[in-house]
């Protein structure tokens, strides 16, 4: 039983491999007659008592099944079909031993009582259904005649009762049909199937493991009680996908776009300050931070952690966070931290005590991975955040669900400043990529590349039809080099368009020799970034005023020219954005001018029309909420 069971499952693995949905029909429901022929397999191994040797003995013979039949559609793939009918399992069993010849006539009839699941429209444009369910058999005859012929004589016994029979016959039935639409309502339903038998003939001694199993080949023919309408067959579009030559912009000192034409690199005396975001973040309901925001180096990566390796990327610095604070509690081993851990509005909810296992976790890792005493860390188990991100957003809600980091020593949380005598910056440093497509079918994805000699240097991509792309170009990405800036950007829909635009950016480069042959002028370059702004505020914090006290005044100078850029995240309406970002660069403006007041300054509301930072991310939707000021001081 288990081989033909293992064999039946192996055909209908494959007979289901490839799958592919159609148009879906769906039949009315409908009733009618089934009949066909049965190939019926006996197999016994009857004790001897029947005048049989006592070992196993299989045969096969021929009989019929009739019906009647309803099929009751819950959908255009499931279909309930209920059979009631008589079916004949007979066969002829015959055995030859020690010149006697013994044969069996076994008459086995009962109504069969069949549940049945239909499965229609699994292959595409193929009207076949497969059929898996059982069938249920009350036993009206179990009679058998048995001949014992020797050359002495014949021996014959006539419609005698099969001894303990069962009163129940149980089998698995699996198949497969076709349909034929005889008329709109009227259908023909060739079929064939397999009866694997759950139940035995017989618990009579004399009659061990008498099974029947039936290879069925059958034809029902049904009839529609409702209307059958034909499925509306959907024309196909003839779809199509153009996309445009971009516009490739950036902002003037007025906010004004303006072509770029061309992108100007210059070896400077550079420095930038990278803020230290003061939050570890978690993805909702977790204890542990989520990768896409938080390297965990200590765990993760050979070799020690160095701060001074950190690269000049604000997103890779901040990934960091928790190696950059056990850095520095390792090296002031005086000092101490209070880690609090939030939730967002669901987990309030649901899992209060998740805030604690968040702060401790943050502690765990301090001392197992960097030896910080455990007593210089107090963790906490907060609630709702004391100045969250907006709850009512998703995107801002999740924002919430964090650890937040404070102490007493500044040198804990301190920015990070990266500062080399020699550094390529570019003008502009920021670029905006703008496309349009036109189609009747649906964006799914887009993709931007930029390339220089072949290597690619930045990359973009999202889902739906794509915005502003902005490109902030870091230190150093583009090359010592007149090469240009190569692009490509590729649009797919979702019925299989795929279109790709390409193009160049030419590059000028700058270096300290061809300024000093050129006598062209030189300048040094300070970039801040200040994040410590909440969500949705443009009050500069007192934190922000101390690093403007520490590091941005001293490097301001009597020619200096001080720019200021005031950003946001892309929560909000985007008019109300950028009032807020002009408000935050405005805040500055006015600080700074309270403590430096003769020289020039300017000031940009950009909002979020550029996004300096990835906004899919928490670390930079927090980054975004920030104003960059630049110091532009000319070398003499």
């Amino acid at each position: 039983m288990l081989k033909r069971l293992s064999v039946i499952t192996i055909l209908f693995a494959f007979l289901f491999n490839g799958i592919a949905f159609s148009q879906a029909k769906e039949m009315p429901t409908n009733i009618g007659l089934f009949g066909g022929l049965g190939l019926n397999m006996h197999s016994t191994s009857f004790a001897g008592s029947v005048d049989f040797p006592p070992y196993n003995i299989s045969a096969t013979s021929l009989g019929g099944f009739f019906g009647i039949i309803g099929n009751f559609p819950i959908n255009e793939t499931y279909t309930i079909s209920g059979r009631l009918g008589y079916n004949s399992l007979y066969g002829q069993i015959s055995s030859t031993s020690n010149q006697s010849t013994s044969t069996v006539d076994a008459h086995y009839d009962y109504i069969e009582i069949s549940p049945i699941l239909q499965l229609h429209n699994l292959i595409s444009n193929v009207p076949v259904y497969f059929l898996a369910g059982l069938e249920l058999g009350v036993p009206m005859n179990m009679k058998y005649d048995l001949t014992v012929t020797n050359p002495l004589q014949i021996t014959t016994l006539t419609n005698v009762d099969v001894p303990d029979q069962k009163l129940t016959r149980i089998a698995i039935a699996l198949g497969a049909g076709y349909i034929v639409d005889l008329t709109k309502n009227i259908f023909l339903m060739p079929e064939v199937s397999y009866r694997l038998p759950l139940s035995k003939v017989s618990n009579n001694a004399d009659f061990p493991d008498w099974n029947i199993s039936q290879l069925r080949l059958g034809v029902n023919l049904t009839f529609g009680l409702s209307k059958y309408e034909e499925p509306v067959t959907e024309t196909k579009e003839n779809y199509y996908m153009n996309v445009e030559n971009p516009q490739i912009s950036y902002y003037d000192e007025k906010m004004n776009p303006q072509p770029v034409n061309k992108i100007k690199v210059e070896e400077v005396q550079y420095t930038e300050l990278f803020p230290l975001i003061p939050y570890i973040f978690f993805p909702n309901g977790a204890s542990v931070p989520a990768t896409d925001t938080q390297v965990l180096s200590a765990q993760n990566e050979t070799g020690e952690f160095s701060i001074s390796k950190l690269p000049p990327d604000a997103m890779k610095i901040n990934s960091y966070t928790l190696d950059i604070i056990g850095s520095r509690m390792k090296d002031n081993k005086y000092s101490d931290i209070t880690v609090t851990g939030t939730l967002n509005s669901k987990e309030l909810k649901t899992n209060k005590k998740l805030a604690k296992e968040r702060a401790d976790f943050v502690k765990n890792y301090l001392v197992g991975n960097y030896g910080v005493d455990a007593s210089k860390i107090n963790s906490i188990g907060g609630g709702f955040p004391t100045k969250p991100s907006n709850k009512n957003d998703a995107m801002g809600d999740i924002e919430n669900s964090r650890a937040e980091i404070t102490s007493k020593d500044p040198e804990i949380l301190k920015p990070i400043i990266i500062s080399a005598d020699k550094e390529r910056v570019t003008t502009p440093q920021i670029i905006n990529f703008n496309v349009g497509i036109s189609t009747n079918d649906t964006i799914t994805s887009w993709d931007l590349k930029y390339y220089q000699a072949g290597n690619e240097i930045s990359r973009f991509d999202g889902e739906g039809m794509p915005k502003n792309i902005s490109w902030q170009i870091g230190p150093n990405q583009l090359e010592d080099s007149q090469t240009p800036v190569d692009w490509e950007f590729t649009a797919k829909s979702k019925n299989g368009l795929s279109k790709s635009i390409d193009g160049s950016i030419p590059v000028d480069y700058f270096s300290f020799s061809r300024k000093k042959t050129e006598n062209l002028p030189d300048k040094i370059i300070s970039k801040f970034s200040l994040v410590l702004f909440d969500f949705d505020s443009p009050v500069l914090s007192e934190q922000d005023k101390s690093i403007i006290d520490k590091y941005i005044i001293p490097a301001i100078s009597a020619n200096s020219t001080i720019q200021i850029y005031g950003y946001t995240d892309i929560i909000g309406d985007p008019d109300y954005n950028k009032t807020l970002a002009t408000k935050r660069a405005e805040s500055v403006h006015k600080y700074l001018e309270s403590k430096v007041k003769n020289v020039q300054y300017q000031i940009f509301g950009v909002g979020e029309s550029v996004l300096i930072f990835n906004n899919n991310l928490t670390t930079g939707r927090q980054l975004s909420r920030t104003v960059q000021i630049y110091v532009v001081t000319p070398k003499k």
